[in-house]
């Protein structure tokens, strides 16, 4: 069985397109078992968010997202120009208690939607409430355990396993607790990488 690791934010529109590739994988019949684990990029990106003008120069964003609408298209995701950055500490805590519950896949993916299809804050605990509420999650219960801290030490393990894996970036993934991959590729060359150990 193919042991998967994925570090990720859901800031990393790349991520987003793991998502994609692992239901693609699923269809080929592939027998994985993935784990994500939380990768918080920038924490401190405002609770309002931030503007990314300025960020990196135009024809850099432009570029950017037309790769990303030709490597979505494929996975049937949709990318929007982004005008702001935003904070993921929150949404990142309220997919540990996804997880808790057996409803990560579904969660994760309309996070990713919200931030980079419908442009949503995502730092903001209404509009997370009611990704939370749209997946059948217990909003009151998720909110209580959250703001007890209750997933805050999810988020330490995660930090000790980006240190000893030596994770920089998003997404990175561990292919049977030893092999480390960075980035997106074509998904057949991703398949031909994983089954490859």
């Amino acid at each position: 069985m193919l042991n998967l690791k994925i570090f990720s934010d859901y800031a990393c529109p790349f991520c987003f397109i793991a998502t994609g590739i692992f239901d693609k994988l699923k269809k080929d019949g592939v027998e994985f078992n993935v784990e994500w684990i939380p990768y918080e990029m920038h924490p401190d990106i405002p609770l309002e968010g931030k503007s990314v003008e300025g960020k990196h120069p135009k024809i850099y964003a432009e570029k950017m997202y037309e790769m990303l609408t030709k490597l979505g298209t494929e996975y049937g995701i949709e990318y929007k120009i982004q005008e702001k950055d935003y904070n993921t500490h929150r949404a990142l805590l309220a997919g540990e208690y996804a997880k808790s519950i057996g409803k990560y896949d579904e969660f994760s993916k309309k996070t990713f939607k919200a931030y980079f299809t419908d442009l949503k804050n995502i730092g903001d605990k209404d509009i997370l409430d009611d990704i939370a509420k749209q997946t059948g999650l217990n909003v009151e219960k998720m909110n209580k355990l959250i703001d007890s801290g209750e997933y805050e030490k999810n988020l330490e393990i995660a930090k000790k396993l980006i240190d000893k894996f030596e994770v920089e970036g998003t997404p990175t993934f561990i292919i049977n607790d030893e092999h480390k991959m960075v980035g997106i590729r074509p998904y057949e060359q991703m398949k031909r990488s994983f089954l490859a150990y």
